[in-house]
């Protein structure tokens, strides 16, 4: 033991003697980023959120709407109260962004280097919109969370809960100044995966976005000359316009080595539901009575029906599954498409958010719901668009714009799960029927619970979270604000 402190001595000795050490490179790492790869970081914030999957991430909203029906686990589809993660979206998606943001809004970092991944202004307004499409999906999946604390600093462990309606607020309005900043005469960011750096293309996605987020908000503010048509129209009336094409549709395109979020799943434990099935064939509890041919592109065979939903136990034999188009490791998926927009804006004017028919907007809807489709899928069913468009607004004198729209959207955003959650539980159309063998009170769920180290590690913020919900429990039949 002597020695050793004899030998720590000499050392300090030895170092006391030299006035000036120079250690040139010693902790330089040599293989470290020299300069800010912004470009890295939101392409890879943009893959990490495109190839979220497993239930949590990807499949069980599905189950709640009634795409598909589960026949070996089924505890998600008979509702179950798990605990439901967030940690993905928040790290190295949430936080990617912010550093793009961050690193772009300061002068000091304008270098070539830098500059050559894109205007500041663009990449940060990128980076504002795909904020937002993230942030969206967590508020309305758990109610109220951390919004303006989240991302301020990772030694901030316990951050404070947002309402829901002023992170709707605060999400609108960073989704105008992200669409005002940006310019199409400049360049573009190098690591936009969605567009290319297509700036014009985004600001287009962020007026169809507030479209969306406003309607989502119509039971709060159902008025016309309320918060959320106010937003509605002054998106709507945007000189840099809103997705209307299928060349400005966002979309994001697979490959070899950013794959499909299904194909990681283990198939044989879903189907399509019976429910979905039948809505599709004309024979369901839908105001449709005729054959839309979207079931091509749906499901692996149209002529099969799929699983009754909601039962313990259920077989697959000779049942239909979602598409091998779809559930396939570089089939492409919708973020955002010229079909929603049209939709939406069929729903507003029912509402007498602006004066429009709902009637042509609906048709709109449905034909570029079936050419979007053949375009990504390389099917061929847009020739029956017309009659089936016609026929649905034959339904809709009948049974209400509101019904059919609502079905429709719900037949048009498959297999995107998340949406079709939230305009459900906004519209409750379609007249879905809970699972027979539930696990909870019996109650489709209208959100998810709480992380489980919340109530525990953040417990004053986690409180005040489910106090915000209708009944005050943590529980998936609660409300969150705008669902109340």
């Amino acid at each position: 033991m002597k020695k050793l402190k004899y030998i720590a001595l000499s050392l300090l000795l030895a170092l006391g003697a030299c006035d000036n050490i120079d250690f040139g490179d010693t902790n330089v790492n040599p293989n470290g980023a020299g300069d800010p790869n912004t470009s890295s970081l939101m392409a890879g914030a943009m893959s990490r959120y495109s190839t979220l999957t497993g239930r949590d991430y990807l499949i069980k909203p599905t189950l709640y709407v009634q795409y598909q029906a589960q026949v070996t686990y089924t505890d998600e589809m008979r509702y179950n109260e798990a605990p439901s993660s967030w940690y993905s979206y928040y790290v190295q998606t949430l936080s990617n962004l912010q550093l793009v943001i961050d690193i772009n809004s300061d002068p000091a970092n304008h270098t070539t280097i830098l500059l050559a991944q894109g205007a500041p202004e663009n990449q940060i307004g990128v980076a504002k919109i795909f904020k937002t499409i993230i942030f969206k999906r967590i508020t309305d999946t758990w109610g109220d969370v951390p919004y303006s604390q989240a991302l301020q600093s990772s030694e901030n462990l316990i951050p404070a809960y947002d309402s829901q309606s002023s992170i709707y607020e605060a999400m609108i309005t960073e989704l105008k100044a992200a669409r005002d900043m940006m310019d199409p005469s400049l360049a573009g960011p190098t690591g936009d995966i969605i567009y290319g750096g297509d700036v014009a293309k985004w600001q287009k996605l962020a007026n169809s976005l507030i479209l969306q987020m406003s309607l989502q908000l119509s039971k709060k503010y159902p008025s016309a000359s309320g918060y959320a048509a106010t937003e509605f129209n002054a998106a709507l009336n945007h000189s840099a316009g809103l997705i209307l094409s299928i060349g400005d549709e966002a979309w994001f395109n697979y490959n070899a080595d950013f794959v499909n979020p299904w194909s990681l799943n283990r198939k044989p434990d879903y189907f399509l539901s019976r429910e979905f099935t039948d809505a599709l064939k004309g024979w369901g509890t839908t105001s449709n009575t005729m054959l839309d041919a979207r079931i091509n592109v749906y499901s692996t065979d149209p002529n099969l029906d799929g699983v009754p939903y909601g039962y313990e136990n259920e077989s697959g034999a000779g049942r239909a599954q979602m598409s091998d188009l779809i559930w396939t490791e570089e089939a492409p998926l919708p973020l955002m498409t010229a079909a929603y927009t049209y939709l939406n804006l069929a729903d507003a004017a029912n509402l007498g958010w602006y004066p429009d028919s709902p009637s042509t907007l609906l048709a709109n809807g449905i034909t570029m719901s079936y050419q979007t489709l053949d375009a990504h899928y390389g099917t061929a069913i847009s020739g029956s668009a017309a009659a089936y468009a016609n026929a649905r607004n034959v339904d809709a004198a009948t049974f209400g714009y509101t019904q059919v729209i609502a079905e429709e959207k719900w037949v048009a955003l498959f297999p995107s799960g998340f949406d079709a959650w939230a305009e459900w539980r906004r519209t409750n159309f379609p007249n879905l029927v809970p699972a027979t063998d539930f696990l909870n009170n019996g109650e489709i769920p209208r959100r998810y619970v709480y992380p489980t180290e919340e109530s525990s590690l953040n417990t004053t913020n986690y409180n005040a979270g489910v106090s915000a919900l209708v009944p005050a429990t943590d529980n998936n039949s609660s409300r969150v604000w705008w669902d109340q």
